[in-house]
């Protein structure tokens, strides 16, 4: 079998079934299953990963990457039972991310996660402890701050998103509890994330540029944070 990912041409029902009623097996029956698994789901996932990144290069921003394998673009599909409330084995999704900058852990990044039923889309970034003060330090002054609150703005009135990652419960100082941008003060890292209903178009090639035409909404917030961290 070849690394080399052949041309997308979509994730078939059979894979979406597949994924559907995966966390109700076990190992064996995984195992007895490989094959289907890798045709119908492993392999569409890594044909995927390129054509997303080079589309989301010319219309979001240039220096987007992704790699087509497990633990570069594609999350794995087993779940780890040790850190998890969810003691399934494996997920009944396909989780992708394509990110920009030489951390792929901490860089800007954008996501695609992909069930029978949705598809979840989402922007943001992990803040390092080491990264926390210039974040405040950039969401407090007005320009780039007013710049970050107003793409977010954008973003959620486009999409219905939720922001999340605002852990602290009080903002910390030296900025005042009333800040203009006191949530995102509060923030150990941030995403904006959505969903919407699985497409038809996801059986076709035609999945990349609706996904991509998505995604390419948080493409300012997606800016900022390159630009800025």
């Amino acid at each position: 079998m070849t690394d080399t990912p052949e041309d997308f041409r979509g994730f078939m029902t059979a894979g979406l079934e597949f994924l559907r009623d995966l966390p109700n097996h076990d190992k064996e029956w995984f195992d007895a299953n490989r094959d289907t698994y890798q045709a119908e789901v492993a392999d569409p996932a890594k044909a995927f990963v390129e054509p997303v990144a080079e589309a989301l290069r010319a219309e979001v921003s240039a220096g987007i990457e992704g790699v087509p394998r497990v633990n570069g673009s594609i999350s794995p599909i087993n779940n780890d039972v040790r850190f998890s409330a969810d003691q399934t084995p494996y997920k009944n999704h396909l989780l992708f991310k394509w990110w920009e900058g030489p951390d792929k852990k901490l860089a800007p990044t954008l996501w695609v996660r992909l069930s029978s039923t949705e598809v979840g889309f989402a922007t943001g970034i992990m803040l390092a402890p080491t990264s926390l003060p210039r974040w405040r330090e950039l969401v407090a002054a007005e320009e780039p701050g007013a710049d970050l609150a107003y793409a977010i703005d954008a973003l959620r009135s486009a999409t219905r998103a939720d922001v999340v990652g605002a852990d602290y419960k009080l903002v910390p100082k030296p900025y005042p509890a009333d800040h203009p941008r006191a949530e995102l003060l509060r923030h150990k890292w941030l995403q904006i994330r959505w969903i919407a209903r699985t497409p038809e178009d996801v059986s076709s090639p035609r999945f990349v540029e609706w996904c991509v035409g998505r995604l390419a909404a948080a493409g300012d917030v997606h800016r900022w944070l390159v630009r800025n961290l």
